[in-house]
């Protein structure tokens, strides 16, 4: 080997280092979201106005939202604007949505928009549901948390959010404890839900996966409490079925690479790890284009 070669080489290598230090941006055909790439059901983006769920920012812009996704390889998801989830008014729930319309936009390709509301200004919740499915084209409604600003879901407001999602043909994806879950899945079993969270402890968890098992129009996105605990993505997977599982992390709040180790050491075949972590999102959003 020649020593222009070897040089060629060692330097290849250590810009290589350098980008994945760095967080280098990805290529443009990688930014556009080829297929098996991983696909996150469940990201909240800082938003422009510094909300942001960390409790020690480190991202705190866009640009690096996006670079510390790169370095997951994480190159697709659905995102939804904190500023939202935090609204009392629809003022705020309208500016976060806008801001994530603006980045689905840039990032074309790559991340698909999620209209998140409160129902305390109902009329104005609902107006906002109709403007972003027909207007801005998205099919996302949530991560709705009702704990964060203290509405109901067995409230006649929500009722009617959840009458009009259907009518708008929305998934939903309902942040929601176990009584929640329950009371939604009998209240509502024609709605399309992905709930988040397999759960805080083994009874929980056994009877949420239990919950969705039995409910065909549901989904559990694996983010957050309950996936670190060895075996219960395999029990999810057995009981529910490898098609109603999805990836999803809670960046920026939580690790997204640590829900992929999970998925990608668990006991199943390729091709279930192959529709966690992509196919099956791809079709369900198929599924509403």
């Amino acid at each position: 080997m020649s020593f222009h070669h070897r040089r060629q080489i060692l330097t290849g290598g250590l810009l290589s280092l350098v980008d994945l230090v760095s967080g280098a941006p990805l290529k443009r055909e990688d930014v556009s979201g080829p297929r098996r790439s991983i696909f996150d059901a469940h990201l909240h983006i800082p938003s422009d106005n510094g909300e942001n769920f960390q409790w020690n920012l480190i991202t705190r812009t866009m640009d690096d939202f996006v670079r510390y996704l790169d370095r997951c390889n994480v190159r697709r998801g659905v995102i939804s604007s904190s500023r939202s989830n935090l609204a009392r008014t629809a003022v705020d729930f309208r500016a976060g949505n806008r801001e994530v319309a603006k980045y689905a936009e840039k990032y074309r390709g790559r991340f698909r928009g999620s209209c998140v509301i409160t129902p305390f200004e109902i009329e104005e919740a609902l107006r906002e549901m109709e403007e972003c499915r027909k207007q801005l084209g998205f099919v996302w409604l949530g991560e709705t948390c009702n704990y964060m600003t203290g509405y109901k879901y067995d409230s006649p407001e929500w009722t009617r959010v959840m009458d009009s999602a259907r009518q708008l043909n929305y998934i939903l994806h309902i942040h929601a404890n176990t009584a929640e879950m329950r009371y939604l899945t009998a209240r509502f079993p024609d709605a399309t839900i992905v709930f988040p969270h397999l759960g805080g402890s083994k009874n929980d968890i056994f009877e949420r996966i239990s919950i969705v098992a039995a409910s065909p129009n549901t989904f559990f996105d694996i983010a957050g409490s309950g996936i670190e605990r060895v075996g219960i993505l395999e029990r999810a997977v057995k009981e529910i079925g490898s098609d109603r599982v999805l990836y999803g992390s809670d960046f920026t709040i939580n690790e997204p690479s640590a829900v992929i180790a999970r998925v990608r050491n668990a006991f199943l075949t390729a091709e279930e790890r192959e529709k966690i972590l992509y196919r099956n999102l791809e079709r369900l959003l198929k599924s509403r284009s």
